[in-house]
């Protein structure tokens, strides 16, 4: 879509990359527009792992943006100069990923064209994601054709490739892929035709990850296969929940040079212990440690509303139980219509009914831990039946409170 040129800025003197779009693409008026507006939603990201753009614009009939200039080599050329990567740099690199990719669809942007050639790789493995926005502002320009999805086929999703609406799942499908090819060498789907290719990617299922590489173990090619889920709702939720996953079945750190003692905190923080699920169906995951929310973008939650406080609340979870904190918002932050007091923590479980200002937020368990929580109930009640008998004649008053409702359960 777009030739990236090395530049010099004179005004602020510094190299700069000057990505220009194809003159195709720049004389269509309804892309131009909706590119300059996705440039600038993708302009006010702020994340170590996101490109920095400093400027869009036009010059005659060039349209152009101005971004941040990374010395090294894409995460393609990687691939093609050494096929598969050892586990050790793949885990750190999807984290890298799944944290840019987690927090972008905090802020309502979908990537839609996840790639190793979208991916800069510079010095320790710091890794780039380039390429926001232009994927979206072709498609909303239908400038690929009726019925065509743009992106690039090897890493869509089985709903992108359809022309379906896209949410962070299409994007966490993608990161899947390029997972499966660091540990492969290989994309799930490569036909000899872009219709076989398509056909494959909707119906059938990838090809096991032990089929191209027979050292990669059964933990690495489950987690893989969860993110590769034809149906979104069968698929990891969050990119970070892939990110986890690997480091999980790899027993690697999910830092740079996969450092054991980062990786014992970071695996903590990246697995989702609650989501805070919209009116609209957007989910916000909440990690262990804080999780800051507000309307300013230097915040884990950003909800771009002027009711919403810059500096909103805080949620803080430990092993034991969440607990939120408004930090002297505005207009309040409300727990099934109570209104917190400023600085107060207040438990949070699942069910809750949360309200940061206007914003109404539905308190949820991720579906992993919905799973441990019934077998943790089960196995409850089972002891519960297995000992009645032999504890219920010596206890006073068992029977006068069988029915009054027991203690809230914490968030483990």
């Amino acid at each position: 879509m777009a030739v990236v040129y090395r530049a010099y800025d004179n005004v602020l003197q510094r190299t700069v990359a000057l990505k220009v779009l194809l003159p195709h693409l720049a004389a269509n008026a309804e892309f131009a527009r909706r590119f300059e507006r996705e440039a600038i939603t993708a302009a006010n990201l702020r994340h170590p792992n996101v490109v920095i753009i400093y400027d869009v614009g036009s010059h005659e009939c060039f349209q152009y943006i101005v971004m941040e200039y990374l010395d090294g080599p894409t995460l393609k050329q990687e691939i093609q100069k050494t096929g598969t990567l050892p586990v050790t740099r793949v885990v750190p690199i999807i984290w890298q990923l799944a944290s840019a990719l987690d927090y972008a669809h905090q802020q309502g942007l979908v990537h839609r064209d996840v790639k190793p050639a979208n991916v800069l790789v510079g010095a320790g493995d710091h890794i780039t994601l380039t390429d926001f926005g232009l994927v979206k502002a072709a498609n909303m320009a239908k400038i690929t054709g009726e019925g065509m999805a743009s992106g690039t086929l090897r890493y869509m999703s089985p709903e992108q490739a359809m022309g379906k609406d896209l949410d962070g799942r299409s994007d966490v499908y993608s990161l899947g892929v390029v997972a499966y090819e660091l540990l492969s060498g290989e994309v799930p789907f490569s036909g000899p035709t872009p219709y076989q290719m398509l056909s494959d990617l909707i119906t059938k299922p990838p090809p096991p990850l032990s089929s191209f590489n027979t050292g990669v173990s059964l933990g690495l090619e489950r987690a893989v296969s969860r993110a590769l889920a034809k149906e979104p709702a069968a698929r990891l939720s969050a990119a970070g929940e892939l990110a986890s996953a690997l480091a999980s079945a790899a027993g690697v750190g999910l830092g740079p040079g996969g450092e054991r003692s980062k990786a014992d905190t970071e695996s903590r923080r990246r697995e989702a212990v609650l989501f805070l699920t919209s009116a609209e169906g957007r989910q916000y995951p909440v990690y262990r440690g804080q999780v800051t929310i507000g309307r300013g973008t230097d915040n884990d939650i950003v909800l771009p509303v002027s009711q919403v406080s810059r500096q909103h609340a805080a949620i803080h979870c430990d092993r034991e139980a969440c607990r939120i904190v408004d930090n002297g918002s505005t207009n309040g932050t409300f727990v099934n219509g109570f209104r917190l007091p400023a600085g107060a923590p207040c438990f949070l479980q699942p069910g809750d009914a949360l309200a940061i200002g206007p914003v109404s937020l539905l308190v949820v368990l991720p579906a992993h831990r919905v799973e441990a929580v019934e077998t943790d109930s089960l196995d409850d009640r089972t002891d519960r039946h297995e000992s009645s008998d032999a504890h219920s004649a010596d206890t006073p008053g068992l029977a006068s409170h069988a029915g009054a409702p027991g203690p809230r359960k914490k968030v483990q």
